[in-house]
């Protein structure tokens, strides 16, 4: 467990506002990159970044802040690229040349002569700019997005927009909506607004229960401060301000858009969704939490859906996965993921629901994630969660949609350090990347603060004084389609495809994934499989097998513990491409696979497909 102040956190967490201004960019960093900063592909194998195999439960932070009250840039969008700028990473030969960088989500237009245009699609992006950012009010939009950034993800916290319950006529800066007035926020207007503009999707994550809100229900805050993370008594007042956002920032008003709704925040912990159980309360009933939950999220899915059909409104998890971490009678309980998504899709059906996931270390602390570290889903076992989705809620698409909407490396001593972040960073990416169905990750957060750097954690891409680490200009430059030539490294290197790895370890045996493998296996050679569904092409999935894995064309993984899918392989040979057989050696201990019909000397069990070279 980490050592947490909860009540100066709490403060942080509900997003109050700061004076503290924003930290100044300095002069000598107005670049957008990075030049002392060298990101090289990673073929061998990954480092041992001394993760326990079966890593203990700990404490995890909600979205953190509402951030201080600083006057967007105007600026129009120039992307700066020093002419001595870092030398590109070299694209794969004979791979497919990356497709126009983007279709730009669409412009805000303001309404005129009263009558709005039709309400517009979902923003699209192509995968080149899947990353995205929890600016933290950074005092340049351009420097965010001039980075090829596709998305930011912003608090809107409730009872700073609805603090006290007053109908019409509303005071200066608040505007009228079903009899209700709602004070408009310079600062996040602002920023969304100005985000729009520039073609980022912005996330909105709606949380915060104001105190009139919260007088029948019982609630046991975590600590004092917490009293915003009380689930609110009526599903129809939070979902009144959801679909006033959802109205304001439609795109069609002159106020920009938001295009996803997170309702509420990592809802499976007590802490951050409280029911009002735990403690001297006494132990949660499971059904009720996720009754109250679902009531919650299907009243702002219904009202946000009637003002933006298209809008993709998610449930939020933090990372305590599997249903050993059921624990409604603890102090401070927890449900799995897996529980309480079981009991969600039943009770909001038939709406089409999607995850926002928080896949943290397993340890915050400390840099390293592996796949051991299933059953919490982490950067490391990221694709057990998709995997899962797909198996449990084959009828429900939408399910297998899933936005990273928080998480993020530490880079504090003595649990890591900032080239250690550095590599967690790339190599989140790049499992990101290997995860077909992992469509947002939002990295959190652009600059430490103070308050988790004195608890160990600094997550930031920069200094609180706005100086880069290292980890930034990993960031910055990883995904730099724009460029030319592209600039692309951390998995974008391979994309339109992901990179199916055959990985080999004495103690273990072979592990194939397009994710990286488990400490101590090397890299024996990799093929290409499409990241995105494609024509004459199946889904493969990774599985376990004791301490190996094995692949399968079945999403029920032959019964088996599901990895995550690793991509769509042909089944028919095509240009470029060789056939790709599953092997096994003995009687089972170890499986690989092979180009080779014969398997290299060992048992062909079946072909799974055909595989590109290169």
């Amino acid at each position: 467990m980490i050592a947490r102040r909860l009540a100066p956190l709490a403060a942080l967490l509900l997003g109050c506002a700061s004076s503290e201004a924003p930290p100044a960019v300095p002069e000598e960093d107005a670049s957008v990159i990075e030049l002392d900063v060298v990101v090289t592909e990673d073929l061998g194998a990954p480092p041992d970044l001394g993760f326990p195999d079966v890593p203990a439960p700990i404490d995890r932070p909600a979205p953190i802040d509402q951030p201080d009250a600083a006057s967007p840039m105007d600026a129009p969008l120039v992307v700066d690229v020093p002419v001595d700028r870092p030398r590109p990473i070299d694209l794969p030969p004979v791979v497919d040349a990356p497709p126009p960088v983007d279709v730009a989500s669409p412009v805000d237009v303001p309404a005129a002569v009263d009558v709005l245009p039709p309400p517009l699609p979902y923003p699209t992006r192509s995968l080149y700019r899947i990353k995205g950012l929890q600016p933290d009010f950074w005092p340049s939009y351009d420097e965010v997005v001039g980075n090829n950034v596709g998305g930011v993800a912003m608090n809107l916290v409730w009872y700073q927009w609805e603090g006290a319950r007053s109908a019409p006529p509303c005071a200066a800066g608040a505007q009228a909506f079903e009899g209700h007035c709602f004070t408009v926020e310079p600062n996040v207007d602002a920023a969304i607004r100005e985000y729009t503009r520039r073609g980022v999707v912005v996330t909105a994550v709606v949380y915060g229960t104001p105190a009139w809100a919260r007088t029948t229900r019982p609630c046991t805050p975590a600590a004092p401060g917490f009293e915003g993370f009380c689930a609110p008594d009526d599903p129809v007042d939070y979902a009144r301000f959801a679909r006033f956002i959802a109205a304001r920032y439609d795109g069609r008003r002159g106020h920009g858009r938001l295009a996803d709704f997170v309702i509420q925040n990592e809802v499976n912990s007590n802490d951050w969704f409280d029911v009002g159980c735990g403690g001297s309360a006494g132990p949660c009933d499971t059904a009720r939490w996720i009754d109250i939950y679902s009531a919650l999220y299907a009243a702002a899915y219904d009202a946000i859906v009637a003002e933006q059909p298209s809008a993709k409104v998610l449930i939020s998890l933090e990372h305590h996965f599997g249903p050993t971490f059921d624990r409604p009678a603890a102090a401070r309980p927890l449900l799995s993921g897996e529980t309480f998504l079981r009991g969600f899709a039943a009770r909001v059906a038939p709406r089409a629901w999607r995850v926002a996931y928080h896949p943290y270390p397993p340890d915050l602390l400390r840099p390293g994630f592996s796949p051991d570290d299933d059953p919490q889903v982490t950067y490391g076992s990221l694709g057990v969660l998709p995997g899962w989705l797909r198996q449990n809620f084959p009828s429900t698409p939408s399910a297998w949609e899933i936005q990273l909407t928080e998480s993020g490396v530490n880079s504090v001593a003595p649990n890591s350090s900032p080239t250690a972040q550095a590599t967690g960073v790339c190599e989140s990416l790049r499992n990101v990347l290997g995860t077909p169905g992992i469509e947002s990750y939002i990295y959190h957060r652009m600059s430490d603060h103070p308050v988790e750097l004195a608890d160990g954690l600094g997550l930031g891409l920069r200094n609180p004084d706005g100086t880069p680490k290292p980890a930034w200009a990993v960031w910055a430059l990883a995904n730099r389609s724009d460029l030319t030539p592209p600039m692309l490294s951390c998995g974008f290197e391979d994309l339109p495809y992901t990179r199916l790895r055959r990985s080999y370890s004495a103690a273990r045996g072979h592990w194939a994934s397009s994710r990286t493998p488990p400490a101590g296996f090397a890299v024996e050679r990799s093929w290409r499989l499409w990241r995105e569904p494609h024509p004459g092409a199946v889904m493969l999935y990774e599985c376990r097998v004791g301490q190996h894995n094995v692949l399968s064309r079945e999403v029920g993984c032959e019964g088996l513990r599901s990895l995550g899918p690793v991509g769509y392989i042909p089944t028919a040979a095509g240009a470029g491409t060789v056939p790709l057989y599953r092997c096994r050696i003995g009687a089972g201990t170890d499986h690989f696979v092979s180009p080779d019909p014969g398997c290299e000397g060992q048992v062909m069990e079946q072909l799974l497909g055909y595989a590109f070279e290169g």
